[in-house]
C-alpha cells in the first residue's frame, strides 16, 4: 500500500507526478491513498498535522494491522 501527500503549490515536484502514480496504482488494482493540500508547498507546512495524522493511521492499519 502507498499513501501520497502533495501540496498543490509544490514547486519541487509537480502535482501531476503524484496524480500519475495514483492513477497507475488504481489501474493496477493496488491499494493507494492520495491526499492533496490546496495551496500548500512541498513541506506541507500548512497541513502538517493533518498529513501526519493520516500517515499514523495508515501505518497503524497497514504495518501494525490495526483496524
Amino acid at each position: 500500500p502507498i499513501q501520497l501527500h502533495h501540496g498543490t503549490s509544490d514547486e519541487s515536484v509537480p502535482l501531476a507526478a503524484s496524480q500519475t502514480l495514483y492513477d497507475e496504482m488504481i489501474a493496477a488494482s493496488e491499494p493507494v491513498e492520495f491526499f492533496s493540500y490546496d495551496g500548500d508547498n512541498h513541506n506541507l507546512s500548512g497541513f502538517f498535522t493533518t498529513a501526519m495524522n493520516r500517515s499514523i493511521t495508515f501505518f497503524d492499519q497497514h504495518v501494525k494491522g490495526e483496524p
